[in-house]
């Protein structure tokens, strides 16, 4: 920047040197530019002056503006990237936490089918057993009373035969008095 300025500076006092050893007071045509070597002299100390202080009062300013904004974007595409990498970390972990999840998940509903045959075996084979208990029992019980009640009908056949001796034995009788007492006697059965 400071060797632009020189440069500058030392075109300008070349072009103000020729001007002003050129000057024609009788050379001077109408609807031209006339230059006058004094003028042009102050106007570029005048400009230079302007831009020295432009320099110093704005330039620096807005050059510090411009850095200052070039950092601030610096460290937001930073942190730009920053935050991505930690959205690409985060989406990594995510997908690795539902894969996880979803293999637990199997492995839970594996063990659970597993579980329920287990538990349907289980109830299936106490329901068998439980089932033959009863039958057993009922089987039982049904020996039981069967045997209960061929013990009152050989009872109550005894007492019957032992009623109809006595009778035969009271009454000796023909055969038609034979038949009729069976037949008594078996008709009181079902009474008894």
């Amino acid at each position: 920047m400071q060797n632009s300025a020189k440069h500058l500076l030392f075109i300008l006092s070349l072009v103000c040197y020729g001007l002003a050893g050129n000057v024609d007071p009788n050379g001077i045509k109408p609807g031209m530019v006339q230059v006058h070597g004094g003028t042009l002299f102050w106007s570029v100390i005048t400009f230079i002056l302007l831009l020295i202080v432009l320099r110093k009062v704005a330039w620096s300013p807005i050059i510090d503006a411009l850095e200052t904004r070039e950092n601030e974007i610096k460290d937001a595409l930073s942190s730009a990237e920053n935050a991505r990498e930690n959205a690409e970390k985060a989406t990594k972990d995510y997908d690795e936490l539902v894969k996880k999840a979803q293999l637990e998940a199997q492995d839970i509903i594996a063990e659970s089918k597993l579980t329920g045959e287990r538990l349907k075996q289980e109830i299936k084979v106490a329901a068998e057993n439980e089932a033959q208990e009863i039958l057993e029992k009922a089987q039982s019980k049904i020996n039981t009373e069967r045997d209960q009640a061929i013990n009152e009908i050989k009872s109550v056949v005894v007492d019957l035969s032992i009623q109809v001796a006595s009778k035969v034995i009271e009454k000796n009788l023909d055969s038609d008095d034979n038949k009729r007492i069976i037949n008594d006697t078996i008709d009181g059965i079902g009474k008894a």
